[in-house]
């Protein structure tokens, strides 16, 4: 089985590479390892939509994997998670591409460029297309944006528009690019802060870096167990 694992920041698969077998450095921000008999890529793709793209879709048309796993941290838009939690994004949605107008903003969807359900689009939405069981781990529903909210009105206008638990700046993309290209892809995220007015101090990037990493390593032990 050979598995990519796409994360934006070196930050975030720190503690996982620590835990696997280093093979060889394929690019810059491509290196594999392996865990087991399980073949891992890690690929390191950088912050929001465009780097992520870019690299992914590169990424995929040169080599074929049976499942990409994006990791990270992420925003919590609901206090009903807990900063560490690990939650499963079972669907996500671009949220800040679209047209502004005077008193409202516009998805492309609402807009009328695209259609609800054009390819790879399920009503506005990007899924997940994983089989694993992750059980464990509370599905959610992700906004993906290429800014990290930390202002009262901001916030505000992405409460009122959108139905998410939970916020990233990669996550729709990692779904747009494998439900493009038909690469079974899942995504799983450790909450670090709340959206809400930056308080920094309020935050706690360590325990969800350490429960993102055993998470992790649990989906990726699972797999191992279904290859035999």
């Amino acid at each position: 089985m050979k598995i990519l694992i796409v994360a934006a920041t070196q930050m975030e698969v720190k503690l996982l590479i620590d835990e696997l077998v280093f093979v060889e450095e394929k690019s810059d921000f491509l290196k594999q390892y392996k865990l087991g008999e399980i073949d891992i890529d890690i690929l390191v793709s950088g912050i929001g939509t465009t780097f992520t793209t870019f690299h992914l879709t590169q990424t995929l048309n040169n080599s074929n994997y049976n499942l990409v796993l994006n990791i990270g941290i992420a925003g919590s838009l609901l206090h009903e998670l807990e900063i560490g939690e690990i939650v499963n994004v079972v669907s996500d949605e671009f949220a800040d591409l679209g047209i502004e107008k005077t008193d409202e903003f516009l998805t492309l969807f609402e807009a009328g460029f695209i259609d609800l359900n054009d390819y790879p689009f399920e009503n506005g939405q990007l899924k997940s297309s994983h089989l694993i069981d992750f059980a464990d781990f509370k599905k959610v529903r992700g906004i993906t944006t290429n800014k990290s909210h930390g202002e009262k009105a901001s916030i505000d206008a992405i409460h009122r528009k959108f139905s998410a638990q939970v916020e990233s700046m990669e996550g729709a993309a990692v779904f747009f690019v494998c439900n493009a290209l038909g690469v079974a892809c899942a995504q799983i995220r450790a909450i670090s802060n709340f959206v809400e007015p930056r308080d920094s101090s309020k935050w706690n990037i360590p325990l969800a870096l350490e429960n993102l990493k055993l998470a992790t390593l649990s989906v990726l032990k699972n797999l191992a167990v279904q290859v035999h």
